[in-house]
């Protein structure tokens, strides 16, 4: 917020204010003026609480003034007051807030612009306040004198507009002349290494940038460090002379060359370096080795060496300092058997459970609190209340352990006291709420186990429940009676209310482009509500996933009425037009007719690829937002097939390479469709891309609606209209399916719901929930479409990660997808369009009950089952004699794939896929499945995980005689495979 003074200016020009004795007079009019002009603002007009036809108050006056000031608009504001025989007019004048919103940079620079404006911004903000400008302005001065201009003059403005009011803070540079490196000098100087300024990277003659000499000296600390000078530090000071050069001091202290020892027990190699971060952190201070050393005994105890010491010394010899660490780990001890004795009213399996305890386990004293303290809280739960348990750990005689290891046996003794049950339940000083609406909160009942856990969480739902309804100092005081030795507690919930809190006005700022209309909507707080905690979060909460903004503020203001507050709402905009880019690329088998006679050959192909993606948020304030997404991929095209449709005998792989596959994604978003809390998207999509036995080109245009109905559930309803063309197809005639052969161009119109069950606690990479997708689509010929058919996917995915303290996730997935082609008669033509005719004279007609390529399902590869290429899978039926597939109206994939974290951001995966391509939906065998599996390797990298896969073939087939399926297949690619 502007620090700024307001000034509250009350004007009697005629008349005087009525004494308390006398009757106030009524208000006849109110007029609110800005810099001469009517304002008709109704964010303003709503906030005057006097009004025409009411009698004046003062009160009324002094609470529009906090109001309006609330704003943060205006920077001054006066009310004149004009009493006549009739009554007051009342005017209020807004003085307007000129806020900076950029910064401005003039003159003769020296430096770039924009170097000059990313330093300010990085430190003062995009738009600073006013009255920061000479703040600013001693930065720029010292930024300029870092640059090597000593003598930069800087002189700010503050430039006002108008409509809207803003301001532009100005500042009008003269550079002067930039000092050039005229002498380097050496503070200190270590002979043996042989410094110079050349050798450091600080030459004469270079124009002076203290960034750039800050940035050699640590290049050559960090060399220093790397040479074992740990504490090796470097610092310069430059000097500016009378001729305009630059005298600049080096000061560098290598200190000790520091070398890191360990004795007495080994500590492996691979932690050292973790444990004693000597070289890591940059120092060897008492209190980081003191550190070191309380990791490694840590280290060493929860691995079973719970008498583990280590302690370190420190020698001196010259420039040379060793630190030694000494380590004596001792004997290791490991788990043996653990009894319980004493329970009576739990069970012995249940108590057990609860242990986490193994036979064989190292040793960790912790543990065994952990385990005790478990088994405490589950009797508590229970009911009892004075329960003990007491563990007991006794080493056996002899070492009988593995290799030498001492064997420790627990014995937790149980002491389970008297069970506590719920007596009386007892609710005083309840009178906003109804005793029965509160009790329908608490589940503590009479009879049941008293909880202490229990009781303090319906004291919680209590609390928040008042809070809801304004409450802001409420107390809600559990009282607890024991009687009857224990075995009976009457609780007495005492409730002191407090003010209740009532929502006056909402204020909104910081809205430039945003409409009040499209932040209101999200805005659960109203007018003349209770001031609710939940409704202040949730507000909050809404504002922020709208997307448009950088931070969102929700705060009370207090003023004159203690029972009413107005509500602030403060938003920060974020830019409207976002830009994404980027590239990669993406690695994959897939099938090329480079075999003898053109006959399918599964070759390992890199494809880069690259992204370029802008978009426009908050259209016309009402959160609408466009998006245009373009992809490109560098790949070759195969072309095998003469223009008669034979297959060539020597196939002529000539089609290029070059950017032959790519996607453009034009989406529009409309929130709330119709004023409804459904979200409608409009996309275009053009789209080539090249598979396994064909490539195509489709054009696409698509309306959806969708509609989320809780935190877990959507649906959403669209309409597609699409064109494909195949081209380059890897089939001869009689080898293609008849669809395919009577339309090679095809259009669809197809209708198709989608319901979708969300519990993943992360979208990218979740260690947890499930992921439920259905999606039923149909075609039909009735709306334009020129072939008809139904077709349902069924998608479900589920993870759970494994209790372990490494991270392992166990991730399994199945999809089913069933298809029917509605039945067609088509006329045969020939090459020329000209209808084919059999030896009488009439019309061949063919029957079509299939579904075009570009519906058919495939199955193979990176997202399915990883032992096949791209498309690869498939029965006999769905693939070609020369091994390219046709696509099918069945499909089943079945996926489990353990994810495990390796070291940093480095994991590994083992997984086994199965599946299969069905020629119609009827053939669905599960018999007929196939399966493979393999490993691979994940890697966490700021945009996604980026992954390599080997699968293998379970059961290889024979392509001919002699010739097997390939085994092995290797992916890469970017994201989880599901």
């Amino acid at each position: 917020m502007t620090h700024r003074v307001v000034s509250v200016c009350l004007l009697i020009l005629i008349g005087a204010v009525p004494s308390p004795a006398q009757v106030a007079p009524l208000v006849t009019d109110v007029r609110v003026m800005q810099e001469g002009l009517v304002v008709d603002d109704q964010a303003i007009l709503g906030l005057i609480e006097t009004r025409v036809g009411e009698p004046f108050s003062m009160a009324e006056v002094r609470e529009t003034v906090v109001h309006l000031t609330s704003l943060d608009r205006f920077e001054d504001v006066q009310v004149f007051q004009d009493v006549g025989a009739d009554g007051v007019r009342l005017r209020y004048e807004l003085a307007p807030l000129h806020r900076v919103d950029r910064m401005a940079f003039r003159g003769t620079l020296g430096l770039s612009a924009n170097q000059v404006r990313d330093a300010m911004i990085a430190r003062f903000g995009e738009a600073p306040s006013a009255g920061r400008a000479e703040e600013v302005r001693r930065a720029l001065q010292i930024f300029y004198r870092d640059h090597g201009y000593p003598s930069a003059q800087i002189t700010p403005l503050i430039e006002e507009t108008h409509d809207p009011d803003r301001a532009t803070m100005a500042f009008d540079v003269t550079a002067g002349p930039r000092a050039r490196i005229g002498r380097v000098e050496f503070a200190s100087v270590d002979l043996r290494r042989q410094e110079t300024a050349s050798s450091i990277g600080v030459r004469v003659g270079d124009p002076y940038d203290s960034e750039n000499i800050a940035r050699e000296l640590e290049r050559h600390v960090a060399d220093l460090r790397a040479r074992g000078y740990y504490e090796a530090q470097a610092v310069h000071t430059p000097t500016f002379e009378v001729d305009g050069s630059a005298t600049v001091r080096l000061a560098i202290d290598p200190g000790p060359r520091v070398s890191v020892a360990f004795t007495g027990d080994p500590l492996p190699e691979g932690d050292r370096e973790r444990l004693v971060p000597v070289r890591t952190e940059g120092s060897v201070d008492e209190d980081l080795l003191e550190d070191a050393g309380a990791a490694i005994e840590d280290y060493f105890r929860i691995r079973g060496y719970r008498d583990a010491v280590a302690s370190h010394t420190r020698e001196e010899r010259g420039d040379e300092l060793t630190i030694t660490f000494h380590v004596t780990r001792g004997p290791r001890y490991v788990f043996g058997t653990a009894s319980i004795d004493g329970q009576v009213e739990v069970p012995l399996s249940e108590l057990a459970a609860l242990l986490r305890i193994e036979e064989g386990q190292p040793y960790v004293p912790t543990a065994v609190g952990t385990a005790a303290a478990a088994m405490r809280n589950e009797y508590r739960q229970r009911g009892f209340t004075r329960a003990v348990v007491q563990p007991n750990a006794t080493e056996r005689p002899g070492g009988d352990g593995r290799a030498g290891d001492r064997v420790v046996d627990l014995r937790f003794a149980v002491t389970e006291g008297p069970r506590t049950l719920v007596g009386e339940i007892v609710i005083d000083g309840a009178e906003a709420i109804a005793e029965r609406q509160l009790r329908a909160l608490i589940t503590t009942a009479p009879g049941l186990p008293y909880s202490e856990s229990e009781v303090a969480a319906d004291r919680d739902r209590i609390d928040l429940a008042y809070r809801n309804l304004g409450f802001e100092t409420v107390a809600v005081d559990p009282v607890v009676a024991f009687e009857d030795n224990g075995t009976r507690a009457d609780i007495r919930f005492a409730i002191r209310e407090g003010l209740q809190i009532f929502v006056d006005h909402v204020i909104i700022i910081g809205n430039r482009r945003t409409s009040r209309a499209t932040i209101e909507r999200a805005i659960l707080l109203k007018p003349g509500a209770p001031l609710g905690y939940s409704a202040r979060i949730e507000t909050q909460q809404r504002l922020a996933a709208l997307g448009l903004f950088r931070r969102v503020v929700v705060e009370e203001l207090r003023h004159t009425g203690e029972a009413r507050r107005d509500v602030l709402v403060r938003v920060e905009e974020a830019l409207p037009t976002t830009v994404g880019y980027g590239g990669g690329v993406e690695g994959g088998t897939r099938l090329r007719p480079t075999g003898e006679s053109g006959l399918a050959e599964e070759r390992f192909e890199i494809a880069p690829r690259g992204f370029f993606e802008i978009g426009r948020r908050n259209l016309w304030g009402k959160n609408r937002a466009v998006n245009l997404f373009t992809r490109v991929s560098l790949r070759s095209r195969d072309i095998t097939v003469s223009d008669d449709g034979v297959r060539l005998e020597q196939p002529a792989i000539g089609g290029g390479y070059g950017f032959n596959e790519y996607r453009v994604v034009a989406t529009f978003r409309e929130p709330r469709v119709l004023d409804t809390s459904a979200d409608g998207l409009v996309t275009g999509i053009i789209d080539q891309a090249i598979r396994s036995s064909f490539n195509f080109v489709r054009r696409e245009a698509r309306a959806e609606v969708g509609l989320r109905l809780s935190q877990r559930y959507s649906v959403a309803g669209r309409y597609s209209y699409e064109h494909t063309r195949l081209f380059d197809e890897r089939f001869t005639d009689e080898e293609k399916p008849l669809i395919d052969r009577l339309f090679p161009q095809v259009r669809l119109s197809k209708f198709s719901g989608s319901f979708i069950r969300d519990t993943r606690g992360d979208v990218i990479d979740p260690d947890g929930g499930t992921f439920v997708i259905v999606d039923s689509e149909v075609a039909l010929r009735a709306f334009g479409s020129e072939v008809g058919f139904t077709k349902t996917f069924l998608q479900g995915f589920t993870y759970y990660r494994v209790p372990v303290p490494r991270r392992i996730v166990l991730a399994l997935g199945a999809r089913v997808g069933l298809a029917h082609g509605f039945r067609r008669l088509v006329a045969r033509v020939d090459s020329d369009g000209e209808p084919v005719q059999d030896e009488n004279g009439r019309p061949i007609v063919d029957t079509v009950q299939d579904l075009p390529a570009s519906a058919r399902f495939f199955a193979g590869g990176d997202t399915t089952v990883r032992g096949f290429s791209l498309d690869r899978l498939g029965t006999d039926a769905t693939i070609s004699p020369a091994g390219f597939p046709t696509g099918g109206n069945g499909l089943v994939v079945l996926n489990a794939e353990l994810r495990t974290a390796l070291v940093g951001r480095l994991g590994a995966v083992g997984f086994v896929d199965g599946g299969n391509v069905f020629s119609r939906a009827g053939d669905l065998r599960l018999q007929d499945l196939r399966a493979a599996a393999g490993f691979g390797l994940r890697y966490q990298s700021p945009i996604g995980p980026f992954r390599i896969d080997l699968g293998f073939k379970l059961n290889r087939r024979e392509l001919a005689p002699g010739r097997l399926e390939r085994r092995s297949v290797l992916h890469i690619s970017l994201g989880q495979a599901f």
